[in-house]
């Protein structure tokens, strides 16, 4: 096309001179006015994650985001690398205290913290009495899976048709709910009356006891009373 380029390593140069700190600047430019307005609200509901460079815990580099989810709008991007911390499975631990303590030190008052199921996370925040929740879409997806893995098995194969109607089922409860007991009591309620469920055909009594145990363990239950009800990650 006869086009004129500039070698990569002009290229790089001029990208470390002048477009890198220009983003960078913009950047903290913009985060300077966010933090101020949240200062100034009475509480903030943030939600946080990881991105890592790589699936499992083979990860060199995690980004983690802490997001204003009122506005929508990311406050903080913390990068930690996994020798720092002596592991990629502390990394996301570290991302978001770090996010939290810019948060404190800019005197941003939270109300709550919408988050993963992330073990350090949970102990982390329950130790340092901040309100969790957690995000619907990352409970949904675990659920999803285990229904999908039961569906395979022999006579088990209408649980497939009924993983859309559980899904929805769990947004639903998220977002009609104020209080944890809520939430667990229009998950999976009891039945006021005898179960009859192979009489009508819906699926057969055994079926319905593999669905019983995948969607009332004690774990999902604790799960589901911290659901998040309205802003998500």
């Amino acid at each position: 096309m006869n086009m004129q380029l500039c070698k990569y390593n002009t290229f790089r140069r001029h990208a470390r001179m002048f477009i890198e700190p220009a983003i960078v600047s913009y950047w903290q430019k913009s985060q300077e006015g966010m933090l101020q307005k949240l200062h100034a609200e009475e509480k903030v509901i943030v939600g946080g994650d990881m991105r890592a460079d790589s699936p499992g815990h083979y990860a060199k580099f995690g980004s983690y985001t802490m997001m204003d989810l009122k506005n929508n709008k990311v406050v903080d991007l913390q990068l930690v690398q996994s020798n720092e911390v002596g592991g990629s499975y502390h990394m996301e631990l570290e991302g978001l205290k770090r996010s939290l303590e810019l948060l404190k030190e800019r005197g941003v008052t939270l109300d709550c913290i919408v988050t993963d199921r992330h073990l350090q996370i949970q102990k982390f925040l329950r130790e340092s009495s901040i309100t969790q929740f957690f995000d619907v879409w990352h409970i949904e997806k675990g659920i999803s899976k285990q229904l999908e893995k039961a569906a395979k098995k022999k006579d088990c194969e209408k649980l497939r048709g009924w993983v859309k109607s559980i899904r929805n089922h769990i947004y639903w409860t998220a977002a009609t709910s104020t209080t944890g007991p809520e939430r667990v009591a229009k998950w999976f309620p009891k039945c006021l009356h005898p179960l009859r469920i192979a009489q009508y055909q819906w699926m057969a009594a055994g079926t319905f006891h593999k669905l019983e145990t995948i969607l009332s363990t004690k774990r999902i239950l604790k799960a589901v009373a911290k659901l998040s009800p309205h802003h998500q990650t």
